[in-house]
């Protein structure tokens, strides 16, 4: 009898299972889709910014987030001669604190930069105290490239273009090791819309002054030291 009972009672786990599967995924959708809302308004404060200038450079840079992993991008570069802009939109992947968001947009600029499409990459990687970060942006277009001021005044014929780039522009790359607040290590650049193919590489320091602020100074070389000194807004750290 005892046998008969406990067999007859063996498929009522199964169904209360059955009919308890429903609630409980019906109970856990709504608290997943409420973290993933809660993850994506916290993106959508965790804008970037970087504002940094030199006696002859100056850069910069906008990330706004404006949906999960996607976000508005725009930055400037500006030299003593002319004046590159980019605007576009990025999609990041992100995998073991790896973020790869490569993005389409629209390079232009004055003395009479090509306005064209373009492509662009950002890369971040934090892990405990290393952290790297890079820009590039390649535009499809060429466009013509001009002597430097001084050998314009040379000569008494109107500026005319020495030659044609497809703009190349690699900004704000490094490498760095975080203690504290301190960020420091080493930089380069690649910029590719003025006469010339210039390569830079020196050192980098950020100091966080605010939990979303600090202030940013590069060393550049080679030639003429330049200093450029400025600001950066990125998300909150991880201590």
């Amino acid at each position: 009898m005892l046998a008969r009972i406990r067999y007859q009672l063996a498929p009522l786990p199964i169904m209360l299972a059955g009919l308890l599967w429903p609630a409980m995924v019906a109970t856990a959708a709504p608290q997943e889709e409420q973290k993933e809302k809660k993850e994506e308004a916290e993106e959508k404060d965790h804008f970037e910014a970087e504002f940094v200038a030199s006696d002859i450079f100056r850069s910069g840079s906008l990330i706004v987030p404006l949906a999960r992993r996607i976000a508005f991008e725009g930055h400037y570069f500006g030299g003593t001669e002319t004046d590159v802009g980019y605007t576009g939109v990025s999609w990041a992947v992100i995998w073991k604190g790896l973020k790869l968001a490569p993005g389409f947009g629209v390079t232009f600029g004055s003395n009479k930069f090509t306005t064209g499409p373009a492509f662009s990459l950002r890369v971040d990687y934090e892990r405990k105290w290393f952290v790297a970060q890079g820009l590039a942006v390649q535009s499809f277009r060429s466009t013509p490239i001009f002597a430097e001021e001084e050998e314009e005044h040379e000569s008494s014929s109107p500026a005319e273009p020495v030659g044609f780039v497809r703009p190349t522009i690699s900004d704000g790359n490094h490498v760095s090791a975080r203690w504290k607040r301190m960020t420091l290590g080493g930089t380069w650049e690649h910029i590719a819309f003025r006469e010339g193919d210039e390569w830079k590489w020196g050192g980098r320091l950020a100091i966080r002054i605010l939990p979303r602020v600090s202030g940013i100074l590069y060393v550049l070389a080679p030639g003429r030291t330049e200093w450029r000194g400025g600001i950066l807004i990125h998300p909150p750290e991880t201590e």
